[in-house]
């Protein structure tokens, strides 16, 4: 019997070729939708996820500001001037800090045989290598406790800064002047394979006691400050915050005064992001396979009302309505399993010629995840039974007198 129905089924559909292609258009459209939406979430959440782990390993940035409000005697807007000497107090004050930098930061002269370009100049420890994960080229070094101690004048150049000044020719052990003074180059950062997050790429980086002599004992901009693995994250941001509002006499509330980015926090919240777009990505392909579910059903209500007589001699004839009902039902079903089907089919034809042609590194690569392909079906299985149920509770219904005489 239910090959049968089937056949009558798949005779229906290919004698009304163009209603049956339109139905399963739309739902193979839908359905291409949501699988792609879908894929490439999922790939440039594993690209943004891959670049953020470069920084996420749960340092903080300290940045001094100024008051927002008055306190103590302090008035609201005094400015936190935070001196480098401060680095150390939050080492003997703070407990389970592993490593911290001070990080200054000004733009400068960088010149080699007329070779001029003004570039960004840290200041910083030797510890920012670490704390920022720098990878430099062969036979290079980073700055060292001895430059700091030392004042050295030593730099390490990105790899963009050492192309337009040297070219192709090596740097390691040549000199170049920064605002008319000489620095022996150390070395040169690694160019990343992934250039739109090699943040220091364009920068050149010098001890930070060789930049106070320089420029002076300025403000620190921000500190860089990586907490013992064993620590707790949330205790060690209140004690640093805690002893800033003691030292700088501030509210331990005033986030104005000393704002503590935590990398940690920060890659816990886009986590969350990147959920909340791949959602809205599925809603949208979700409305668009509900749109062409509605085409489904207003198709199998056009069916029903061009069978009436068919549906109205079957009962008569003592087909019972749970017959009629299940009959129609499992038309609208086999139109969206169709169409879903040829949707599967030529999303995962789509993604692989995507995957050979390339696409940008911010992107990712789209991949057909086992939670889209889940999704998906569960929008199909959901949308064919709202596509079928009422046409075909409507036929159920007929009345077969009615429907025998109306033809």
């Amino acid at each position: 019997m239910l090959i049968n129905v089937l056949k009558q089924i798949l005779i229906d559909l290919w004698t009304h070729k163009l209603r049956s292609f339109l139905a399963l258009f739309g739902i193979m459209w839908g359905t291409i939708s949501v699988i792609m939406l879908l894929a490439v979430g999922n790939g440039f959440q594993v690209a943004s996820y891959r670049n953020m782990m470069r920084l996420v390993d749960g340092t903080f940035f300290l940045i001094p500001g100024s008051l927002s409000k008055s306190y103590r005697g302090n008035p609201s807007g005094r400015v936190i001037n935070a001196k480098v000497n401060i680095m150390y107090q939050i080492v003997d004050k703070v407990h389970n800090i592993k490593e911290i930098t001070p990080v200054f930061q000004k733009r400068s002269d960088l010149n080699v045989a007329n070779k001029k370009r003004a570039k960004d100049v840290y200041g910083v420890s030797s510890a920012f290598a670490r704390l920022q994960k720098i990878d430099l080229i062969n036979s290079s070094r980073f700055i060292n406790k001895l430059d700091v101690l030392n004042k050295s004048r030593v730099v390490v150049l990105g790899s963009k800064v050492k192309e337009q000044l040297f070219g192709d020719d090596l740097a390691l052990g040549k000199s170049i002047t920064i605002n008319h003074v000489r620095f022996l180059v150390i070395g040169v950062i690694k160019e990343g394979t992934k250039k739109a997050y090699d943040w220091y790429r364009n920068r050149a980086i010098i001890p930070y006691s060789t930049y106070i002599t320089m420029f002076g004992n300025e403000n620190v901009p921000y500190f860089i400050v990586l907490p013992k693995a064993s620590a707790d994250s949330n205790v060690v941001e209140n004690n640093i915050r805690a002893f800033f509002a003691r030292h700088y006499n501030f509210s331990f509330n005033d986030k104005h005064a000393l704002n503590i980015f935590s990398t940690t926090k920060f890659f816990q919240f886009m986590r969350w992001f990147f959920i909340g777009i791949k959602l809205f990505l599925g809603l949208c392909g979700a409305l668009t396979l509900a749109v062409g579910a509605l085409g489904v059903a207003n198709i199998m209500f056009v069916i029903v009302t061009e069978r009436r007589s068919e549906i109205g001699l079957k009962m008569a004839l003592g087909a019972r309505r749970q017959q009629i009902l299940s009959q129609i039902m499992l038309e609208a079903l086999l139109i969206v399993f169709l169409g879903g089907l040829f949707g599967f089919v030529i999303s995962s034809f789509t993604i692989l010629l995507i995957i050979l042609i390339g696409t940008p590194d911010w992107m990712g690569v789209p991949a057909m995840s086992f939670d889209a392909a889940v999704v998906t079906i569960f929008i199909l299985a959901l949308l064919a039974v709202a596509a079928g149920f009422f046409p075909a509770k409507q036929a159920a219904s007929m009345d077969p007198v009615e429907a025998l005489r109306k033809q």
